[in-house]
């Protein structure tokens, strides 16, 4: 973040932060601790996908003890158990080389600094008392800009947009380096991609209005959390982040959505902030949408298992032509309501699946039927 954005956060004033919860929720994995104390070059185990919104989909079994269930996209119907710190992270992938050819981590520390800053936002979000949605909505100003550059920093620090850009990287751009070089080298046409597109894009999501919704079907999430709906894989990121729906799973049933300009146009109410609840339909969609998009694993709380009611369709996902998959993508539309200004939802609802037991119990009569 830079030294005149961050005056201007710090200039504006705002309600007092719990420090000590924004401590908890940016635990810092042990990886990143080695990285800060001058770790191997190479060897810090670096995440994807941050711990603390991972913890969001788990289950609390104790202090700072979480369970995720995983899922990988080769084998869907057997997911494991595994907890933040030692899922969706890989040996090294944030350290790059500068001109000098000496090993550097730094766009870990400015991941770690946007995570921080994020926290307080998400605990406005996840953690309202007065029901599963916050009454206060819009975000206060300082937590709406924190957020929207850990929102832009998820669209850009991928797996998915690591092998995007290798893959159209010109040929004439790919030189040979020395085999100590090449390992962190490698990875530097995506560290200054993201340091390129950061600032930008996050005045992007920034700028644009925001829908907090509520869905009745359990949400899951995976190594792409942020989805640009028809505009995933664009060559130009900051133009598809400017005029698609972008959908960010925040918890099993809470998540961000930024309508795109046409839906605006369709209606005035989701030119500013505004909240919705998403039926389960819709949320049976949403979650097809996520697992298109998914590289290679999807994460989902132990006891809100979308399998339940969803399983993905036999039509292709997103092409993926790095692995010689290219295929015409498939394209998304939808529609939804948005909710009365202050209203909510009960918190009861983020535990209560009554919809799910209706559901299941139809699948059972219809079994029961068929024999």
């Amino acid at each position: 973040m830079t030294e005149d954005l961050r005056s201007a956060v710090d200039g504006r004033p705002d309600e007092p932060v719990d420090w000590e919860s924004e401590r908890r929720w940016n635990d810092r994995s042990r990886g990143k601790k080695a990285a800060a104390g001058g770790a191997v070059p190479g060897q810090t185990r670096d995440h994807t996908v941050p711990q603390m919104y991972l913890r969001g989909f788990a289950q609390h079994q104790g202090r700072r003890q979480y369970m995720l269930a995983v899922r990988r996209l080769t084998d869907l119907m057997n997911p494991f158990p595994a907890t933040p710190p030692n899922v969706l992270a890989i040996k090294g992938f944030y350290w790059g080389t500068t001109r000098d050819g000496e090993p550097h981590h730094a766009l870990e520390e400015v991941f770690i600094q946007i995570e921080g800053d994020a926290a307080p936002g998400f605990r406005m979000i996840l953690e309202a008392p007065e029901g599963a949605l916050p009454a206060q909505w819009p975000l206060p100003e300082k937590a709406r800009i924190r957020l929207a550059w850990w929102v832009a920093a998820q669209i850009l620090r991928t797996t998915r947009q690591r092998k995007r850009l290798t893959h159209t990287i010109p040929a004439s751009e790919k030189l040979d380096a020395p085999v100590d070089v090449a390992r962190l080298a490698a990875n530097n046409h995506h560290l200054q991609y993201i340091v390129e597109q950061l600032a930008g894009l996050a005045f992007v999501i920034y700028s644009r209005p925001w829908g907090v919704g509520f869905s009745d079907v359990c949400l899951m999430t995976s190594d792409v959390p942020v989805m640009l709906f028809n505009g995933q894989d664009a060559n130009d990121q900051l133009g598809a982040s400017t005029v698609c729906d972008i959908f960010l799973p925040l918890d099993s049933h809470r998540f961000l959505l930024l309508p795109s300009p046409a839906k605006q146009s369709e209606d005035r109410r989701k030119r500013s902030d505004h909240r919705l609840k998403m039926s389960g339909g819709l949320g049976l969609a949403f979650n097809q949408i996520i697992y298109d998009a998914a590289d290679a694993y999807l994460v989902h709380h132990p006891q809100h298992d979308p399998f339940k009611l969803w399983q993905p369709h036999d039509g292709p996902r997103l092409p993926r032509p790095w692995d010689a998959i290219d295929h015409p993508a498939p394209s998304y539309a939808f529609s939804y309501g948005t909710l009365p200004e202050l209203a909510t939802v009960e918190r009861r609802w983020l535990t209560e699946h009554p919809h799910l037991q209706r559901a299941l119990a139809r699948q059972a009569t219809t079994k029961s039927d068929a024999r």
